[in-house]
């Protein structure tokens, strides 16, 4: 729009130029009528000159859309098609029935609570590949990739979190029989005075490790013998492409 105001205020401009260059060359053998037909079109363009420049004005207050950009891409879903009515007298059938939860859902779980959750890190591993970001959450990785395990344990018939000086032991076993002990430290290496401490243990996955979900687990030993072994929860479906657990992608 800027554009076509900017084209047409120059066409005007060459035009009056034009329009006055013919009188001035003209002299004495203009006639008053001629002289008096000129003046009015001047006249007229002058005004639309002006007209011109205050859209012009206008245009330039108002933002270009053309240069703002979404922060997050959108993407165009397809509504779901609605079902055909069933004929008169026909009941829908009944939806399949959902599981009931076992029984072992509203037994103790066990001696201890655990949180857990898997990072990436900028720190290479020994194949040397790293993160090009630090200690962030992730649930994909690469072959080669380090992946940090952060997890909280509670032992449930006390209240207190275990940590370093309680007695206790607890490690990250993988399925390819790798181990990696667990550490007591404070989040961010302690950098950041107040930072919370929790148990943290590394694992670099080999080359050659499969593609797909990573069935780890957590064993914990007290001091007093008592043993946990935790796996995290998680949604695995084929048919709905859906997989909840840290996952090696590539």
């Amino acid at each position: 729009m800027r554009r076509g105001i900017i084209y047409r205020l120059g066409a005007l401009v060459a035009l009056s130029a034009g329009l006055a260059l013919a009188v001035a060359c003209g002299g004495d053998d203009v006639s008053q009528s001629d002289y008096d037909k000129v003046k009015a079109e001047l006249q007229d363009k002058d005004q639309a000159n002006q007209q011109l420049q205050q859209q012009l004005a206008e245009a330039q207050k108002k933002p270009t859309t053309a240069a703002v950009k979404p922060l997050i891409a959108a993407v165009q879903v397809t509504p779901a098609p609605t079902n055909t009515p069933l004929p008169a007298g026909v009941s829908p059938s009944p939806a399949a029935p959902r599981d009931t939860p076992p029984p072992a859902t509203y037994a103790k779980a066990g001696d201890f609570y655990v949180y857990a959750e898997t990072l990436v890190t900028s720190t290479a591993s020994k194949y040397n590949v790293a993160s090009t970001i630090a200690c962030t959450p992730s649930g994909a990785f690469q072959r080669g990739q380090r992946i940090v395990f952060r997890y909280d344990v509670v032992d449930l018939s006390t209240g207190i979190r275990l940590n370093d000086k309680d007695g206790s032991t607890v490690k990250v076993v993988l399925p390819n029989g790798d181990e990696s002990a667990g550490r007591f430290g404070q989040r961010g290496g302690g950098q950041v005075p107040g930072a919370p401490f929790m148990w943290s243990s590394n694992w670099d996955i080999p080359l050659d490790y499969p593609l797909g979900g990573i069935d780890y687990k957590i064993v914990i030993t007290a001091k007093d013998g008592r043993t946990m072994t935790w796996k995290p929860p998680a949604l695995i479906s084929e048919r709905l492409n859906e997989d909840t657990r840290p996952r090696v992608i590539q």
